[in-house]
């Protein structure tokens, strides 16, 4: 998403001096693209509605600190993408529904060959999403997933965040970063295996 110099310069200004007109700019133009931001970690609408709000009160209160000579949505998305990971860990326990990964992950036979192969990962999963079809699946398999699965995998394989990001964010150390992210993959694979079987 981008806007341009002059309406960045616009909104920025408007927010620091609490202008009502530019305030409702703001919410109408950016609450659809935060949203969906949201919802990728939350599964839940009313949940992602409630972080919206919040984000949107916070992104307000944090403008003196943006820095203007830089593009704004990579830094409201930033504070939409914290915000979310904040909350789930504060809520997950409670609303998380937490599912047996292995029962999903392929098969192996004793000398480690795949009973099952999964399929590859080389489709860009941003591509993938724009297949209707498709889309609906992946976001199901994605969503699917326990909290300390779904989010790594969503940083990295749609957000586009580094390991070494992904691992500061969550307070990882790397190599469990990669172990759940591939973990992750291997999952949504086999949850997808009969779609892409049946497009062979």
């Amino acid at each position: 998403m981008s806007i341009r110099e002059i309406d960045q310069h616009q909104i920025i200004e408007g927010l620091k001096s609490q202008n009502a007109d530019t305030i409702d700019e703001f919410v109408h133009q950016f609450s659809r693209p935060l949203f969906g931001v949201i919802l990728n970690y939350t599964k839940n609408p009313s949940d992602a509605e409630e972080i919206l709000q919040d984000t949107l009160l916070k992104i307000i209160r944090k403008i003196e600190t943006f820095r203007e000579e830089s593009d704004i949505w990579p830094w409201i998305k930033r504070i939409a993408v914290n915000n979310s990971i904040m909350w789930l860990r504060k809520y997950r326990a409670a609303r998380e529904r937490e599912i047996q990964l292995d029962d999903s992950l392929p098969q192996f036979t004793t000398d480690g060959q795949y009973i099952n192969p999964p399929f590859g990962w080389s489709v860009d999963p941003e591509e993938v999403m724009l297949n209707r079809e498709l889309g609906g699946e992946l976001y199901d398999a994605i969503q699917a997933l326990p909290f300390e699965y779904r989010v790594p995998l969503v940083l990295r394989d749609i957000e586009g965040y580094s390991i070494k990001q992904i691992s500061s964010l969550l307070g990882l150390k790397e190599p469990t970063t990669k172990t759940r992210i591939h973990r992750a993959r291997l999952f949504v694979r086999e949850k997808l295996a009969h779609y892409f079987e049946a497009a062979i």
